[in-house]
Parts: C-alpha cells; structure tokens; sequence
C-alpha cells in the first residue's frame, strides 16, 4: 500500500464532510466540458480518481444512457463513493462501475471509453506525464479529456491564524502548501495535455470559492487537511490547540474565512486517427 492509498483510505469520511463538498461547484463544471459529447451519443465514461463518487453519480443521473466507470486507489473513498451512487433514484446505479486501480496504471484495454473526467486527482499521483498517457490510451480515437487541476495561489486568511495557533502551541507551522506539480498557468496546463498527445486542446481558469465558518474550518483542518497531525498530539495539547484556533478564527473578518483558489479547466481529444 502506498503512503497517498494510506492517507486517502485514513481520511476518507474527513474528505467526504468537509472537502469535497467545498470543491464540488468547481468539480461539476466539467459537466458543461463534456455535455457537447455526451449529447452527441458519447455513453462509455471513466472517472480518473474518482473519490466521493459524486461527479460519477451526477453524469449518471444526467445522462440515462450512460455507463460510468469510476476508478479510485483508495478502498475506503470508493466505499464511500459506492454510497453515493446507490443513493441516486430508478437504478441508476446499476450504470455505474467502481474499480480500485491507480491513475497512471489503468487496467482497461486501449480504446475501451469515449469519455474521461478528472477532478483534482493528477497532482496525487507519482507521474502526471504518465497519468495523462494512460487516459488517452484508454480513450477511443475521437475520444476526449476533461479536467480541473489546481493553480498556484489562492487566498485564506484562516491558513495564518491556524499557523499563528501552530507556533503558540509550540509546533512548526505548515510549509505554504504549493503543489509544485500544479500547472503554473494556462498554458502549461494546456501544453501537458498536447505533450501527453491530445489535440485541440482547450484551458480556461475558473476558481473553488468557500465561505468557512470558524468551526468549519477547525473542522477542515482536524478531520481531512492536518488530520496526521491532530491525531499525533495529546488531549491536552490538541484540545489547547483547539480552543486557541478557533478563538482567532472567531475574531477575524468574514473575509478572512473566505476561501479563494484558482484552477484551471483543461479539454483534449484523442485523434480519431490514433
């Protein structure tokens, strides 16, 4: 088991409260990326990395025709996703498939999908090159990519205050949280996919927008994004800790818990000559 399986499979319930639902707008915008085809007659769908399940289940219940594989390295977020898509309403859910695998190992044969979705997954896994590779060998000639990717940047202020809690409590504040595989612009974003051997490929920025409360971000914080690091401190210290946090998140502006980052949305199609 890898440590990212591992962290995943610990934080799953974590995630599924207080994470993806924070993501979800942005995540479901690649709906309207992939609507042209799938209205055209696209049915075969592959969810690379697909978590809660939730972006599986709404092309489900979306489109009645299609059949949606969702493909997840962590057996507790696919639990999880297996509870969302047996929620959805007049057997829906037997159109959708649930297969544990890593995204830059696919275990389908060349051209089995014509469409791909990714949300937030590519910067998680060992090689994005590789894992752009794999969606489009899986993808049928014609086929196309869609995905959603974090950007550098961003704005919260909470981040400060959590760190300020961090020194008091007498713990090394957090590195600043850059994923230094995200895509710096645009238009690096739109070269990996022409590299990885997509064409007319498309980028446009969008943004994850949140307004925490100062109990939902202590939340965040001690259930999925330092989870490791809660779980390592004593009562004492973690309920100091606690309490410290969340009487700075109370005294900040409602600015200061607004969430702002952006991301960039990036579409490519497998040559129908490939």
């Amino acid at each position: 088991m890898t440590n990212q399986e591992a962290r995943y499979d610990r934080i799953a319930e974590g995630y599924a409260e207080w994470w993806s639902p924070i993501h979800r707008p942005a995540t479901m915008e690649l709906l309207d990326e992939i609507a042209p085809a799938m209205d055209a007659g696209a049915t075969r769908v592959l969810d690379i990395g697909s978590g809660t399940g939730a972006l599986a289940a709404e092309i489900a219940a979306r489109w009645p025709r299609a059949h949606i594989t969702g493909v997840d390295i962590s057996a507790r977020m696919l639990a999880i996703a297996a509870r969302t898509v047996a929620a959805l309403p007049d057997r829906a859910c037997d159109r959708v498939t649930l297969v544990r695998a890593p995204a830059d190992r696919l275990p389908f044969a060349d051209g089995t999908f014509d469409i791909a979705v990714s949300a937030f997954v590519l910067q998680l896994v060992p090689s994005r090159p590789r894992a752009l590779r794999e969606a489009r060998r899986v993808l049928a000639p014609g086929g196309s990519l869609a995905t959603v990717s974090w950007m550098p940047g961003g704005m919260l202020g909470a981040d400060a205050a959590y760190d300020d809690a961090l020194v008091v409590a007498g713990l090394e504040p957090r590195e600043d949280g850059t994923i230094r595989d995200d895509p710096a612009s645009l238009e690096v974003a739109a070269a990996r996919l022409r590299r990885a051997g997509f064409a007319d490929v498309r980028a446009r920025e969008g943004a994850v927008e949140h307004a925490y409360t100062p109990e939902g971000y202590l939340a965040f914080v001690r259930r999925f994004d330092d989870e490791d690091l809660f779980a390592s401190l004593d009562e004492g210290p973690r309920g100091a800790l606690e309490g410290d946090l969340l009487a700075r998140l109370r005294a900040l502006p409602a600015a200061g818990l607004a969430l702002w980052h952006p991301v960039a949305y990036a579409t490519g199609r497998r040559s129908a000559r490939a």
